[in-house]
């Protein structure tokens, strides 16, 4: 069995996308199709279910997720602790899955010129789950779309820095949607569409993505997701039904369902990196620092 067709399976799993996989991984859609299917033939049955709308684990797909992942993470903990050894230090960091990798890579690309003596290891996470790790991080720093204010995300304990990237807000809608026609909406028009509420975040944190009644005051009317917190999920929602997840304008489903209409009326989001405050460290802060140096 082949590394890669390790990685490429636990990647699709993560991400229940073979392209976003793909950009995660930095490889080609088809070869992370290819190491995914060499991976079937091996156990002699398949891992995803496969839709022109929608992919998802097997049973049997979900039994090798559970025994492969933890499995994956002792050996990437093995390699930093023999990284540690010969002297290299390793900086850990996650990044959100719908953020542009563009961006993410030259950031890190900074970064790695400004300390060539450090490795980061990459790894990607949807955009809620730093507010759910709390103080089990499994990763050194964050990179994610936070509120154009990070007063808020300072009072809950965790440390800010510079942007890297500013993005307006947009809306993921059903190509059958009232609205899916659109050039762009009001955030006043979405008042009596329902719309995708994070509920897995702390409240206060939440509804500073979706807040509670537009800025004229109207009512939002929010449905909490329970299901899981990634993009992917999101968008099979939004597919499926007459919900509206609202996100950012770079967001474009590889989906033929789901179409992205831009929304004014809200501040934007900003691309940063966080971490917690009670996990401060020097090397977090130059990370933050050099890359903050390519958003201004």
């Amino acid at each position: 069995m082949e590394m890669r067709e390790i990685e490429a399976f636990l990647e699709v799993a993560r991400e229940l996308h073979f392209g976003r996989a793909a950009d995660r991984l930095h490889v080609s859609a088809p070869r992370v199709s290819q190491a995914v299917r060499a991976l079937e033939r091996r156990v002699g049955a398949p891992l995803f279910e496969r839709t022109t709308r929608r992919v998802r684990l097997t049973p049997l797909g979900e039994r090798l997720l559970a025994d492969l992942a933890p499995a994956h993470e002792r050996m990437e903990r093995a390699l930093d602790e023999a990284r540690r050894a010969a002297g290299t230090r390793v900086l850990r960091v996650g990044v959100a899955t719908s953020l542009p990798t563009g961006v993410v890579e030259e950031g890190i690309q900074a970064f790695e010129a400004s300390h060539p003596s450090c490795a980061v290891v990459r790894s990607a996470h949807p955009n809620t789950e730093p507010f759910r790790w709390a103080d089990d991080w499994p990763v050194d720093v964050f990179v994610g779309w936070l509120p154009s204010d990070p007063a808020p995300m300072e009072a809950k304990g965790f440390h800010v820095g510079r942007a890297w990237h500013r993005e307006e807000r947009a809306a993921l809608l059903a190509a059958g949607h009232p609205l899916a026609r659109r050039l762009a909406v009001d955030v006043e028009e979405l008042a009596g569409h329902d719309l995708l509420y994070p509920s897995n975040m702390p409240p206060d944190l939440a509804d500073l993505w979706i807040p509670p009644v537009t800025p004229g005051g109207t009512p939002l009317r929010r449905v909490p997701r329970h299901r899981s917190a990634a993009l992917e999920e999101a968008v099979m929602l939004v597919a499926e039904g007459d919900v509206i997840h609202l996100t950012i304008a770079s967001v474009r489903p590889d989906n033929p369902h789901v179409v992205t209409v831009p929304v004014s009326g809200l501040p934007p989001m900003v691309c940063a990196p966080v971490w917690p405050a009670a996990a401060d460290e020097a090397l977090v802060h130059d990370f933050a620092e050099a890359a903050g140096d390519l958003g201004g």
